[in-house]
């Protein structure tokens, strides 16, 4: 039976995506060699209501997951009357990755710099993932430009009702979900009860 990560793990890769440019830069400011990258601008994992809202952020970098998708790779499912057997569902993430920063150097410079490191490291597996037993053993996560459609941004943009902002569409597959193996039936919808001798359902009305 193939494990699966708990319901928990879709955000937290969106989390660990953030934590790794976080480490990442900590790492390059410390070597000297994150100029001209704002080493104190936000790296942040956003919802969309905050894009969408009052207030939307103002500086530093954004990760917004902006749709959950099912994914073509299926997960087999267990033998008939077990359905805690491998009953779960594989997703892909789309995240839009965008820079507000109100400066044309450090707005150009923190998104290439992101989009560097995104394809340095475009494999998060245990040691990178957030949530230790959230997950399943071996599992991992890989982390692809999603910019087939250049448009596609555009359109983002205008749905939020948002100006554009310099940004980056990626993919994040395939997170498989799914409970853990325990002992699982479809819930009671309706019970039935008798009294006595008779089933007051069954007994005709006097």
């Amino acid at each position: 039976m193939m494990r699966m990560a708990e319901l928990g793990a879709v955000n937290l890769v969106g989390e660990s995506i953030v934590a790794v440019l976080r480490a990442r830069r900590s790492l390059l400011q410390a070597e000297g060699r994150l100029d001209p990258v704002p080493a104190a601008a936000e790296i942040a994992h956003v919802p969309l209501s905050k894009l969408t809202g009052a207030s939307p952020p103002t500086g530093g970098l954004s990760l917004t997951c902006y749709h959950v998708g099912r994914s073509d790779s299926v997960i087999g499912r267990g033998p008939m009357g077990d359905p805690s057997q491998g009953a779960g569902i594989s997703l892909e993430l789309s995240y839009v990755l965008a820079c507000w920063s109100t400066t044309t150097l450090e707005e150009q410079a923190l998104l290439s710099w992101a989009m560097l490191e995104l394809d340095r490291y475009p494999i998060l597996d245990q040691g990178q993932l957030l949530g230790g037993a959230t997950w399943s053993r071996g599992e991992s996560v890989q982390i692809v430009p999603d910019d087939s459609d250049p448009e596609r941004l555009f359109r983002l943009w205008e749905a939020l009702k948002l100006k554009h902002h310099l940004s980056a569409l990626y993919k994040a597959r395939v997170i498989r979900i799914g409970y853990r193996p325990v002992a699982d039936a479809p819930p009671v919808a309706a019970s039935r009860f008798s009294f006595a001798d008779g089933d007051p359902i069954a007994e005709p009305a006097l």
